[in-house]
């Protein structure tokens, strides 16, 4: 089928809300003028525990591994025609203003490596979930950034010629962090539970943006190089990455984050008022925008960088999507 592919695999993966960022993205650069000529022809979610059925399915499109979509209860791939026009309809609506940055993040630096400069209807981009995120380590995937390196790939890009790879998620923690109002370049202090794909992720990106990240522990734990300074019992951190959701106790912090995210409940402006960066707890939701913007930023469109939606927009829009999905 010729057209753009989009498909977020892992597992589980039935609740993912990374289709409803992938079409309120493009419906926004579509509503300034950009990727009209983009021809997206499925935009899937896939159950897996194997990276290579995965790849199977970017090379030939199959019906395998896709679970019932939770947030609406349908098949995705049938329900994506009515889940792009009201993406279009939802992104006429102005940020909430309680979702507003308190400061602005640094632009990120990327590797030399030369990507195509427009994206086309011939390619296919990829997020992965866990427990995919450790399974691409070949010479064929060509990273833009340490994604390699660190055995922590999430974002993937399929030109027709070759595979691009990233990593996001620690870059999506930084920009949340400063949205928050957490200077991560004056050596904000940062304590990870685990040392998974999205905890490795934190670290790098967090230590590069001139943070320091403390290892809590957790069933996987950071490797040394990850982690550049070590915290007293009276230490009280910026932010807490709980990437294993198992911390029992909590060390005295401004904020914790847990990427897990669970289904919201209450009227629209209650779900608004727990998204609050006032609030000790930020919502996995925050996370997991930033990530996706990330992608569009670094690998996917990186020519139209400056034209994405800001993080509270998107946000704004998620949260409207959800409610309005359940509606349905």
């Amino acid at each position: 089928m010729d057209g753009l592919r989009y498909a977020v695999g892992g597992s589980p993966i039935s609740h993912t809300l990374s289709p409803i960022l992938f079409n309120l993205v493009l419906a926004h650069m579509r509503h300034k003028g950009h990727l009209a000529q983009l021809n997206v022809s499925s935009v899937t979610n896939l159950e897996t525990n194997h990276i290579d059925e995965l790849l199977g399915w970017a090379y030939i499109e199959h019906n395998k591994h896709q679970p019932t979509w939770a947030p609406a209860q349908k098949n995705l791939r049938t329900f994506q025609s009515q889940l792009q026009h009201r993406a279009t309809s939802i992104i006429l609506l102005e940020a909430h203003d309680g979702l507003l940055a308190k400061m602005e993040k640094p632009e990120r630096a990327f590797s030399s490596i030369r990507l195509p400069e427009r994206s086309s209807s011939s390619e296919v981009w990829l997020n992965l979930t866990s427990p995919l995120k450790h399974q691409i380590q070949s010479m064929v995937f060509s990273p833009i950034d340490e994604a390699i390196d660190i055995v922590s790939v999430n974002t993937l890009r399929y030109t027709g010629q070759g595979w691009y790879c990233a990593t996001t998620d620690g870059h999506a923690i930084v920009h949340t962090a400063y949205h928050f109002g957490i200077d991560v370049s004056k050596g904000a202090l940062l304590g990870i539970n685990g040392g998974g794909g999205a905890a490795r992720s934190v670290a790098s990106a967090w230590i590069k943006s001139g943070g320091k990240v403390v290892s809590l522990g957790g069933k996987r734990q950071l490797p040394a190089t990850l982690v550049n300074t070590k915290a007293g019992n009276d230490a009280t951190f910026d932010l807490v990455f709980d990437a294993e959701g198992s911390l029992k106790s909590t060390p005295n912090s401004n904020y914790i984050l847990n990427p897990a995210y669970s289904p919201m409940k209450g009227s629209l402006e209650e779900r608004f008022e727990r998204l609050l960066p006032n609030r000790n707890q930020i919502d996995g939701r925050w996370m997991l925008a930033a990530q996706h913007l990330e992608s569009w930023r670094s690998l996917w469109a990186p020519n139209l960088s400056e034209n994405l939606p800001s993080l509270e927009q998107l946000m704004t829009w998620l949260i409207s999507m959800e409610y309005k999905l359940e509606e349905t």
